[in-house]
């Protein structure tokens, strides 16, 4: 088990290593028993791992398959993200939920709290919409745009953009691109886009 010291560490390296980049590649890994991605710069130097263990994506797997995706939906798990040397860093708790989920953005061990996503599931077109909440229970970040096709940016409470999503690749279907802009939200818009990502696919 890492110590509170030890995830902060992690924390803090990815952080610095998502500092300044202006564009980052979000790799899927296709075959795993678990959901598994890679976060990269352009160059392919590895920034940070969002990992949902085999465990729980089976059971989800299994759950969805026999009780139907919504109810799959409402299952409960944890997603973790990990420091480029596959050091724990955070927790994302998930709150089950068909229509509507929770994801608590934790540190492992102290369990603060440092971010709360709120996403909403529709049977409109782009499905689904998403906000990042702050610790003082302030909105932060909201998303604009189709979340299913990856066409989608998020914004600040001033409508400014701080992040857009975009799956340009169109001959690697498990790469896609994620622009960061001014550094404050670099790693909210990760965490954002990743988990947006797997749920869309619940």
């Amino acid at each position: 088990m890492f110590s509170s010291c030890m995830s902060q560490q992690a924390l803090e390296r990815i952080n610095g290593s998502l500092s300044g980049k202006t564009e980052l590649l979000m790799k899927k890994k296709i075959i795993s028993l678990g959901k598994n991605y890679t976060v990269t710069d352009l160059d392919g130097n590895i920034l940070c791992f969002v990992r949902l263990n085999a465990g729980s994506n089976i059971a989800g797997n299994i759950v969805s398959n026999y009780g139907g995706r919504w109810v799959g939906r409402s299952l409960s798990y944890t997603y973790t993200v990990y420091d480029a040397d596959d050091q724990e860093a955070l927790k994302i708790v998930k709150s089950g939920g068909a229509w509507s989920s929770n994801f608590d953005v934790v540190e492992p061990e102290s369990q603060q709290r440092l971010g709360l996503i709120q996403l909403k599931r529709s049977l409109l077109l782009g499905g689904m919409k998403a906000q990042w909440v702050n610790p003082s229970n302030q909105l932060e970040l909201s998303t604009q745009g189709n979340v299913i096709r990856r066409k989608y940016r998020m914004v600040d409470l001033s409508g400014t953009e701080v992040a857009k999503v975009r799956h340009k690749i169109v001959a690697i279907r498990d790469t896609w691109n994620l622009e960061v802009y001014g550094g404050q939200h670099n790693l909210h818009a990760v965490v954002f886009a990743t988990v947006l990502d797997f749920e869309k696919e619940m």
